[in-house]
């Protein structure tokens, strides 16, 4: 039989017990709880629980364990069919289209698509959205094919093949465009935004070909016009650095292509009277500058150029020593490593036909520098070469 318990005793054990948990108490406000939320950080925390998020995390970003346990759930092939991951990631791609992250979309229905699942509608759905992500980032031959993947598993799927018949005319492929539009129309004849697209391809497509015929032709002038040019370069015996110094086996329009900028645009050409016209280079070697001449006719002589060049170049000559009269000018032929004196009675097409001058670089090249002056001692010096004129 259990013992009576008096009153006294109760009051001792009642007062030992409130000791204990004032103690107990005590023992808590010590001890610092670290496993809270910092108040600096509440709101913060709170959101990353799954409970409570705005947002799904980005890619990259630290994703709370609560949550990726729940995504191992949502994703797991072995906690879920084929088609429950494919319409998962739908979900995901579809919330992240309206926050417009198309990028992110593109990924989700990619992973949807991956699942391979065995329902059309929603595999249609898939590669329609993913489509429509593509075409919003203007990645019109993706989104194209998506759509017409779409098309293929849904046949009646209007809004996909919409979407091709605008990505077709995006790129301009305008026989697939009207193809896309007609299949369009036989399933809704009344399609106005398709019936306007389809009328526009027509004419844009009656232009490109207009455009096509007229820059084909131009091109085969251009052509035929390169091959006079080359003809008559054969003709006059022209000789080429590069062909001599077997870089090349014949003349071609690269050799031709001057390789300075300011003239890069005027390779020699083959003007109405059948004179050539040929782009050339004044040197100034004692200013280190050149003076590039578009297109010179070969009948005018190296006197009535360098006459003009001087002319032009009247404010750097600040001692008037830059005269017709007394400056030299020279060539070089770098495959004999020499410098000649050229005669500025000579016209250019007669200059170009001598022994000793090379076409480099697809221009005529030309030094100038006063006679007997310590420059062109000094230009003469560099090269070794005697002053004799070349006839």
């Amino acid at each position: 039989m259990a013992k009576k318990i008096s009153d006294a005793d109760r009051q001792e054990l009642a007062a030992k017990l409130d000791k204990e948990l004032d103690e107990f108490i005590d023992g808590l406000e010590k001890r610092r709880y670290t496993e809270g939320w910092p108040e600096d950080r509440w709101q913060e925390e709170m959101e990353k629980h799954p409970f409570f998020m705005k947002r799904l995390p980005e890619v990259g970003e630290e994703v709370d364990p609560l949550v990726e346990g729940i995504q191992q759930l949502k994703y797991d092939p072995l906690e879920n069919t084929p088609e429950e991951l494919a319409g998962s990631y739908k979900e995901d791609g579809n919330f992240h289209m309206k926050h417009r992250k198309y990028r992110i979309s593109i990924i989700s229905y990619t992973e949807g698509i991956k699942a391979k699942c065995d329902n059309a509608e929603l595999n249609a759905a898939l590669y329609n959205n993913r489509s429509a992500a593509h075409f919003f980032l203007k990645n019109y031959r993706s989104a194209l094919l998506d759509a017409q993947k779409a098309v293929e598993l849904k046949p009646d799927y209007i809004k996909a093949l919409f979407r091709a018949v605008k990505c077709a005319e995006a790129l301009q492929k305008y026989d697939l465009c009207i193809e896309l539009c007609d299949q369009l129309l036989t399933k809704d004849s009344t399609h106005i935004d398709t019936l306007t697209i389809r009328q526009n391809c027509s004419t844009k497509k009656v232009q490109k070909e207009h455009e096509d015929r007229k820059r084909a032709a131009q091109q085969k002038k251009k052509l035929a016009e390169e091959q006079k040019v080359i003809e008559k370069l054969k003709e006059r015996g022209v000789r080429f650095l590069e062909i001599e110094s077997k870089a090349f086996t014949e003349v071609t329009m690269d050799i031709l292509k001057p390789k300075y900028a300011p003239i890069e645009d005027f390779p020699v050409c083959l003007a109405p009277d059948d004179q050539l016209c040929w782009p050339v280079v004044f040197c100034f070697p004692e200013f280190n500058v050149s003076d590039f001449q578009q297109q010179l006719d070969e009948s005018f002589t190296l006197e009535d150029c360098i006459q003009d060049i001087l002319y032009e170049n009247e404010e750097r000559d600040l001692e008037g020593v830059y005269k017709i009269d007394n400056v030299n000018v020279y060539y070089e032929n770098n495959l004999l490593g020499k410098v000649f004196l050229a005669n500025m009675a000579l016209t250019l097409k007669e200059i170009t036909q001598l022994e000793t001058f090379l076409v480099s670089a697809g221009c005529l090249t030309f030094y100038i520098l006063p006679k007997y002056s310590d420059e062109e001692k000094e230009y003469l010096n560099l090269r070794r070469m005697p002053m004799k004129p070349a006839f």
